[in-house]
């Protein structure tokens, strides 16, 4: 069980670095802008969900082999491991309505004034 929570975790991680290897590309590019962001937010949403099962494999297994006693049983990476995940959630949800704005964040869209002089 310890190798298959640090497999999936690993395989989110993973996910996660070829996110942001496209997200990097994607921007410096112009021509590749905002034809595969969706896609790069559905990959987010796929490592989440790898990093969420391989954070609830651990404890869950751990917990009922080794007695529990202490207040810390988990170090600071099993909340850093849950820090990412909320974090490849968010950044799925960014990445998949950030092309709803294309033509405001590349300018193409005329200024609105709510202020007319007489």
């Amino acid at each position: 069980w310890g190798r298959a929570a640090a497999a999936t975790y690993l395989v989110g991680f993973i996910l996660l670095v070829i996110c942001f290897a496209l997200a990097i590309i994607a921007f410096a590019i112009d021509t590749l802008r905002f034809n595969f962001i969706r896609g790069i937010g559905g990959l987010l949403f796929v490592a989440a969900v790898f990093s969420i099962m391989g954070l609830v494999i651990y404890p869950v297994k751990f917990s009922s082999e080794i007695e529990m006693t202490g207040i810390n049983m988990f170090s600071w990476a099993y909340g850093f491991g849950w820090t990412t995940a909320i974090m490849e959630i968010c950044l799925g949800f960014f990445f998949c309505c950030l092309p709803n704005y294309e033509d405001q964040i590349l300018g193409n869209v005329k200024p609105t004034y709510f202020y007319s002089s007489p």
